[in-house]
């Protein structure tokens, strides 16, 4: 009859399989147009296609079968029914990136390659900032400002440059190491790095993924009974001036340890 799909060219059209359709029939989700009393053969309408389409984009994309219901039963919510299920795209992304750097890192030779050290006091051009995560640029433009005023003045850093979060305060001293006699400029001060001793992770990758490299060193840490204190360190050891790779940066994540702790390794 003119206008009426058996399953199996409604399935060709909509791209839907028959099992599927079968089952969306069952739960009221997109049922046939027609179904004959005695051979119980399902009939869909032409007018029908477009509407299986839709709902076979919207799995597509992920959306579960109650999303879709609310889809088509009220179509005037579509755009919180969207932004919702968006929201819990990103929250899933985020999680699978955090699964995949974890196992990148048990992948790796000699994961984080773990050591006890006695970071050396020494001198530093500082820049005393407040922090507000997760908003972290302050600390490449504290750098920045930082190298920009040693290539001024003829400073040489001489060692990989870090920052230093405190653990009771949003705050952080970003440094960079330099010898002999230096000068303060502005915001720039002249101070000494005490050092002191750390449990150390080195993490090699992008600095938007550092942030799991810091729960991986604080559990080892714990994990070895090591008297953390909370303040932390981040050292680029390998950056932006030795490599254009972000995946080849090198850099050590450094948690100080209680005055007088067991025998340092």
């Amino acid at each position: 009859m003119h206008g009426r799909l058996i399953i199996s060219r409604f399935a060709l059209l909509t791209g839907l399989p028959a099992k599927t359709l079968r089952y969306y029939d069952e739960i009221g989700l997109l049922r046939p147009q027609w179904v004959d009393e005695d051979s119980a053969y399902r009939y869909y309408s032409v007018t029908q296609v477009s509407l299986g389409i839709r709902i076979r984009r919207w799995r597509e994309l992920g959306l579960s079968l109650d999303a879709v219901r609310r889809l088509l039963d009220t179509p005037d919510q579509a755009g919180d029914v969207l932004r919702e299920h968006e929201h819990r795209l990103r929250q899933e992304i985020e999680q699978r990136e955090r699964a995949l750097l974890a196992l990148h890192l048990a992948l790796q030779e000699a994961p984080m390659n773990y050591r006890l050290e006695h970071l050396p006091a020494q001198q530093t051009l500082c820049i005393h900032t407040s922090l507000q995560p997760p908003h972290y640029e302050v600390i490449p433009e504290a750098l920045q400002e930082l190298m920009a005023y040693c290539r001024t003045r003829g400073y040489a850093p001489h060692a990989p440059s870090f920052f230093v979060h405190h653990s009771e305060q949003q705050v952080v001293d970003v440094c960079v190491p330099v010898a002999g006699h230096a000068e303060p400029h502005g915001r720039i001060e002249v101070r000494t790095f005490e050092g002191g001793p750390a449990f150390i992770g080195r993490f090699v990758g992008p600095y938007d993924r550092t942030g799991a490299a810091y729960t991986l060193v604080v559990e080892e840490a714990l994990r070895r009974g090591l008297p953390i204190t909370g303040v932390t360190a981040e050292i680029y050891v390998k950056s932006v001036p030795h490599t254009p790779d972000p995946n080849a940066y090198e850099t050590d994540i450094a948690f100080f340890l209680q005055p007088d702790p067991e025998p340092l390794a």
